[in-house]
This record gives C-alpha cells, sequence and structure tokens, in this order.
C-alpha cells in the first residue's frame, strides 16, 4: 500500500500536541530565546514527527543551527581545549569557514524529529515512509537540506538503512551513551551502587515531582543554567522557566530536587520517555558546589534508576565519557542524515566538507578516546 505523508501546523498526536501547545501558542522563543524556528508536524503513514525550519538565525542554539553546531560551538571548544596561542590560530581558520558555511547557507535547513532537546529518540519501525516523507518536504521547502538528528544504531537502525538506500550523507555528529535496562554492567557496577548509596545518604533531601511548586521554577532554571549554560556552553538552549513549567505541569518531564538542610534547592534532574526510550535532558546544579557533596553523581543515577524500574532503554545523551562507561553505558555513534541532492553544489559543499571532516577526525577520535 502507497504511503501518503503531509505536512501540517497542527500535531494530530496527542503527545505532540501536549509537548508543543505552548510554542504553537506564543513562538519558539517562548520556549528559549536562542531557539528561534518555525515548528511544523511531518505525518507519514502511522508516524508523526516534529519539524524545525529555519533560514538563517546564526545565534540559535545548536539543536536547531548548524552553523552554531559546526562553528560557534566548536570554536568554543577549540578555545578551550587547545593552548592559547595555537587555539588563537585554530579559530582564525574556523572563522574563515564560518564566512563560507554563512554565504552557502548552511542554517537553511528542515530539522526532522527535533522536539527542540538535545537527544531525540525516533518512532519505532522499518523505514517504508521515507520516500513519501522526503517529497513531501522537498516539495513544501525545496531550498532547504534535510537533516534528520539523533540517529544511532542502537534505536534507529531501520532508518538508518533507509536513509542510506535514499542517497543521504550519514556524519558522525557525537557519540551518545546508551543503557540497556538488563545491562548487566549496569546491574554490576560498583560505580552505580555507590552513587545510589550516595543518594540515600539522607544529607539533602530529595524531592520528587509532586512535592514540587510553581515557585520552584526559577530556582531549577537558574541552576540549569549554571550547568549547561555558563559551565559547558552559551550555545546549548537557555531554556525560561515558563518552558521547563510546562514540561512539569504537563508531566512530559518526571522532575526530580534535591534540598539542602536550609531547604534550599541545591539539584534537579529532569527525564522522561520520547518515542519509548527514556532521555535526560535538564540537569542542573551550581558547579561551585564543593564535589565533596557529588551532586552530579547523585543527578546522574536518576535516569538509570527510573529506565531500570521501567524496563525501558535510557539514552544518557553525549559528554562525561569515562563517568558514563564506569557505570555501565554502551558507547553507541549518533548521526546526522542529510539529504540535500536537490541543491545546487555551492550549497552542498559545505555539507560534503564537514562530513569529510567528521569522518576522518571527528568519529576516530571520539571513539578512542571514548569522550
Amino acid at each position: 500500500m502507497e504511503i501518503e505523508a503531509r505536512i501540517s501546523h497542527e500535531p494530530v498526536s496527542p503527545v505532540l500536541r501536549g509537548w508543543f501547545a505552548p510554542v504553537l501558542r506564543h513562538g519558539s522563543l517562548w520556549c528559549a530565546p536562542n531557539l528561534d524556528a518555525q515548528c511544523a508536524f511531518l505525518q507519514a503513514g502511522e508516524r508523526e514527527v516534529p519539524l524545525s525550519v529555519n533560514w538563517q538565525e546564526w545565534e540559535n542554539s545548536w539543536v536547531c543551527s548548524p552553523y552554531t553546531h559546526y562553528v560557534s560551538y566548536a570554536r568554543e571548544e577549540i578555545a578551550r581545549a587547545l593552548p592559547s596561542a595555537v587555539g588563537a590560530s585554530v579559530a582564525h581558520v574556523w572563522s574563515g569557514l564560518g564566512a563560507w558555511f554563512r554565504s552557502a547557507q548552511l542554517n537553511q535547513v528542515v530539522m526532522v524529529n527535533n522536539w527542540l532537546m538535545s537527544t531525540n529518540p525516533w518512532p519505532t519501525g522499518d523505514g517504508a515512509w521515507l520516500g513519501a516523507a522526503v517529497a513531501a518536504m522537498q516539495q513544501r521547502w525545496p531550498e532547504h537540506a534535510l537533516i534528520f538528528r539523533s540517529l544511532n544504531e542502537r534505536e534507529s537502525a531501520p532508518l538508518l538503512e533507509a536513509l542510506r538506500r535514499h542517497g543521504a550523507h550519514l556524519i558522525p555528529s557525537r557519540q551518545i551513551w546508551w543503557y540497556d535496562p538488563h545491562s548487566e554492567r549496569v546491574r554490576r557496577s560498583r560505580d552505580v551502587r555507590k552513587d545510589v548509596n550516595l543518594l540515600q545518604r539522607g544529607d539533602l533531601r530529595r524531592v520528587e515531582h509532586e512535592e514540587l511548586r510553581e515557585e520552584d521554577f526559577p530556582r531549577l532554571t537558574s541552576l540549569y543554567e549554571r550547568l549547561y549554560v555558563h559551565k559547558y556552553s552559551r550555545h546549548n538552549p537557555r531554556y525560561s522557566t515558563d518552558w521547563l513549567r510546562h514540561l512539569w505541569t504537563e508531566n512530559h518531564l518526571r522532575f526530580t530536587a534535591l534540598r539542602d538542610e536550609s531547604d534550599q534547592i541545591v539539584g534537579v534532574e529532569a527525564c522522561g520517555l520520547i518515542n519509548g526510550v527514556m532521555v535526560s535532558p535538564i540537569v542542573g546544579y551550581d558547579p561551585g558546589t564543593p564535589r565533596s557533596l557529588g551532586l552530579y553523581r547523585r543527578l546522574a543515577v536518576l535516569p538509570i534508576l527510573s529506565a531500570r524500574e521501567k524496563g525501558v532503554s535510557l539514552n544518557l545523551s553525549a559528554g562525561v565519557g569515562r563517568f558514563k562507561a564506569l557505570r555501565g553505558g554502551e558507547p553507541v555513534m549518533e548521526f546526522l542524515g542529510v539529504i540535500d541532492s536537490h541543491l545546487p553544489v555551492r550549497r552542498r559543499l559545505p555539507w560534503r566538507f564537514i562530513e569529510g571532516l567528521s569522518r576522518g577526525l571527528l568519529e576516530p577520535v571520539v571513539r578512542r578516546l571514548k569522550l
């Protein structure tokens, strides 16, 4: 039977309607000041996925902007990792790349399956719907590259194969850490047991989702920003208090906080299911807190315990690879699927450069160092 695909500005799925309701009412900037995108929804067969559509928006977070991912964020990481003299030279080269990417309109993209989060699990099933979906998107946005995010062999292998057959370029993006609920490595991990004992130590009170109050959310947002924006990168989504409160109110994510003896909230974690896979997109605490308190260890074990309790797989995103490996995480390469054959050569060349650099440098380094 022939599969039909269509694009709409209103989702059909109750889950997507609930998740994106305030974004559709107020616009994506209500969610975060660096998430400036038009949202749309692709229905193909029995599947529905959210789309983010962009034209330029050079200051966007990397979750909507390839330019930020490959230029702004990369330049920041180079400056952090290399000696100042070397870093300055490399950053100068990267600025030249940035000028090229801007002239080639790198940000003129449709991001497929973009929940405005760093990690976006896919619906299960084969990739039979792909051809109809690509045709519908190319008809609606003929001058946009189509970018399929958050692809990996553990969760979206059929779609990866369908994209290969369709001629998509599969570009290594980052290494994520995968936790199987029945993994012996996780069950036997001494570090997980130590983290659970630390969580239960009693010096910090665990505040469950139902115990939180609306007035707690400015503090929770501040803790997220201190970690993800101020410590890690200003190019991460700068989620608003309203957005986090929405995810809590509508139970899209389950929030857990930690309070100290003075009743001050000192840490927060939020996890939830997207298409049957658990993700943990919100973690926050003050990085200036003494390491002896072990805040990150306490917060990071929460989604592991939640996934085990529900019997579902956990995608714990990228970063702090050694920490996650010691807790039984399996390193899995994540890919972007890029369809741009309908675009002129000058628009395709930056993507070929990114693909070559990612395959020749990023992927082997990340795999070897387990970043």
